[in-house]
């Protein structure tokens, strides 16, 4: 059960998506964390010690890097990461907690009926593939390539303009692709398994006087 619980945790699924796919997608849940944790203690330990600039003032520089950086493509990657396990823990709760699924009236009868079933199931898939989509679109419209250097118009809080280089760029470019690859991978993954959720969810109940109709025929005589 433990491990079931962790499965549903790194993975946002329950145990209704095939067992490699969500063996994927804990592994790609995994593998991202410990890239974040990696590249946090290197590439990504101080962003502005990494600018080679042509001016000494400290309040131009951050200001030419913040017109250039609204948002680092890592504190992107962390935020993308803390709502996945956020996601993670919501399924988890749903799909295990017994605080969720036995003391709860209103809830309890959902989640024993199949068709609500199947509905939570799909839901938390297309829940966990829209988190994806929306940090790719995010990504991607900030950053098509990591920029190997700044340059800085003239502006009220720089008096001259400011030109400066970012070390490691390609590394950091490297970086980023790499995570968001991940990302499509995940969505890939999660659109595998969203597909026969929502077909089994819209294919129509047998109706139970069929079921009595075809009885006969499957009773073998002697």
């Amino acid at each position: 059960m433990e491990s079931e619980a962790l499965m549903t945790l790194l993975s946002g699924t329950s145990r209704q998506v095939h067992r490699l796919c969500r063996a994927g997608l804990s592994f790609l849940t995994v593998l991202r964390l410990g890239s974040l944790a990696l590249g946090a203690k290197t590439l990504w330990r101080d962003e502005m010690a990494d600018l080679q600039c042509n001016s000494t003032s400290q309040g131009c520089i951050l200001s030419c890097f913040d017109k250039a950086f609204p948002i680092s493509p890592f504190n992107l990657f962390l935020l993308q990461a803390a709502s996945l396990l956020t996601h993670g823990v919501a399924c988890a709760c749903i799909f295990h907690s017994p605080r969720c699924q036995g003391k709860s009236g209103w809830w309890r009868g959902p989640l024993h009926g199949k068709s609500h079933g199947l509905r939570l199931h799909w839901v938390s898939l297309l829940a966990k593939a829209l988190l994806e989509g929306i940090f790719l679109m995010a990504f991607h419209g900030l950053y098509s390539r990591y920029p190997s250097g700044l340059r800085c118009p003239l502006s009220v809080t720089c008096p001259k303009a400011v030109l400066c280089a970012i070390q490691y760029a390609n590394w950091k470019d490297t970086f980023n692709l790499f995570v968001a690859g991940m990302t499509w991978v995940s969505v890939a993954l999660c659109l595998v398994a969203l597909y026969p959720a929502i077909a089994e969810t819209l294919r129509p109940p047998s109706s139970p006087l069929k079921n009595q109709l075809a009885r006969p025929f499957l009773v073998s005589h002697p």
